[in-house]
């Protein structure tokens, strides 16, 4: 999954998600933090973590084969980081295997065409509802898909998003209010995750 921003900024983020060539003062909303809701390996919408949108970046928490990890993106960076708190490392992903795009206060970010159809109310936050066409980068191993998206124009981002293959992002229990810049850095002490350099090791013992 890609972290749906195609799905969470359009997210993950992040969200988890969507190059970074962005400042941090293209994200002029107020903050905020919720609970991240996604498609389950049930195909059911659960709850998976939380996220956090502040002026320094974007920031979903969740936890995955029963490990605690999140994804972070910095609006100044070109860059996700992927943190794995149980082992505490971490992985740097570049954006042509992420998918990642600028930020843009724009509800179809990422795509080539948005055409927006009305304006419906998604978990008692006020939205804008938008179908979105052409999408511009698409992540390794995955294919375009268009989506309809529900965005928030107080928060300046997306709180739901359902793609034509079925990925569902959806942002819930939503509190405003600035985020305390420090979470949006790679913790002290995380070693930097090296896959070639496991690759390596693992090929040597594989010799011995």
């Amino acid at each position: 999954m890609r972290t749906s921003f195609r799905v969470a900024a359009a997210a993950v983020v992040f969200l988890l998600g969507s190059a970074f060539t962005a400042s941090a003062a293209n994200y002029d909303g107020p903050g905020f933090t919720g609970t991240l809701w996604l498609n389950g390996e049930s195909g059911k919408v659960e709850q998976m973590g939380t996220i956090h949108v502040g002026s320094p970046g974007f920031l979903m928490n969740m936890v995955s084969g029963g490990q605690k990890v999140s994804s972070l993106v910095k609006w100044d960076s070109e860059t996700i980081w992927s943190l794995m708190h149980d082992q505490k490392m971490y992985m740097e992903i570049p954006p042509e295997q992420s998918g990642w795009e600028p930020y843009e206060n724009n509800p179809c970010m990422g795509y080539e065409n948005g055409e927006k159809q009305g304006s419906e109310t998604v978990n008692g936050r006020a939205t804008e509802k938008w179908r979105c066409t052409g999408e511009k980068s698409v992540s390794q191993g995955e294919a375009a898909a268009d989506t309809t998206v529900w965005y928030d124009p107080e928060l300046e981002f997306l709180v739901k998003s359902v793609d034509d293959n079925g990925e569902v992002f959806e942002v819930r229990d939503i509190e405003i209010g600035a985020q305390d810049a420090s979470m949006f850095e790679v913790p002290a002490g995380y070693q930097k995750f090296d896959m070639n350099a496991m690759m390596q090791q693992m090929m040597q013992q594989g010799q011995q």
